[in-house]
């Protein structure tokens, strides 16, 4: 039986779309066929989307696109997590999300496209919040551990796989990496989630524990709005 995989690529923005196409390129080798575009509409306040119109056009074609937040920049949150995130949990810091939701939909409806799928920067926001994202009709969400049928109001345990990207924390997830795919398949996890990010293209041993993964199995790829529907009620 094929193994069920969500493929998505986080952080697409202008200053990130060069180690984008060497991961497009990268997963191409291994005939992805569906991958989910993960959309910063206005970056850091600097990058807006419309910088890279062509580009989205000719890359994201009929592709998920999800929107990851407005500009996936917070202030300091004063706990642990700024270790986790390097002051990029916007979703988790502001308290005006309902506005930038809004300008993120506005920006992303202006290029053509209209999301059913909201992950906030690095998955961080607060539950209370998902009603925000039902308000405005989004099917489903997750973060490290869940998707989130906003629907049904139902969850799937899918551990999320990816890398981090600097010092200590990414050199652990290289480490951990093949050992957490042997676990979720013992576990007999559902639905397999890969998390990648533009840096991960520029790091030989990322890309080396990337190719194991894809040699090693048959995989059946999935939107994460398909992947939100094999929750049990």
């Amino acid at each position: 039986m094929l193994l069920k995989l969500n493929v998505s690529i986080h952080d697409i923005t202008k200053s990130n779309v060069e180690m984008v196409d060497d991961l497009l390129e990268f997963l191409n080798n291994f005939n992805v066929e569906k991958i989910t575009f993960l959309l910063i509409p206005y970056y850091h306040e600097k990058e807006s989307l419309f910088e890279i119109k062509d580009w989205l056009l000719n890359n994201v074609k009929d592709n998920e696109v999800v929107l990851h937040g407005y500009t996936h920049k917070s202030g300091k949150l004063k706990n642990f997590k700024d270790f986790l995130t390097n002051n990029e949990a916007e979703f988790e810091y502001y308290t005006d999300i309902e506005d930038r939701i809004l300008k993120g939909l506005k920006i992303l409806g202006d290029l053509g496209y209209h999301p059913e799928g909201f992950i906030p920067p690095g998955w961080l926001m607060r539950k209370q919040d998902f009603t925000i994202l039902k308000k405005y009709n989004f099917k489903f969400t997750t973060d490290r551990r869940y998707i989130y049928n906003l629907q049904t109001d139902k969850k799937i345990f899918s551990p999320v796989l990816s890398f981090g990207g600097r010092g200590f924390f990414e050199r652990l997830s290289i480490f951990a990496f093949d050992k957490q795919v042997k676990m979720m398949k013992a576990l007999k996890i559902p639905i397999f989630r890969m998390a990648l990010h533009p840096v991960d293209a520029t790091n030989k041993e990322k890309l080396y524990l990337l190719t194991q993964f894809f040699k090693q199995d048959e995989y059946d790829f999935i939107s994460l709005k398909d992947a939100s529907n094999f929750i049990k009620i």
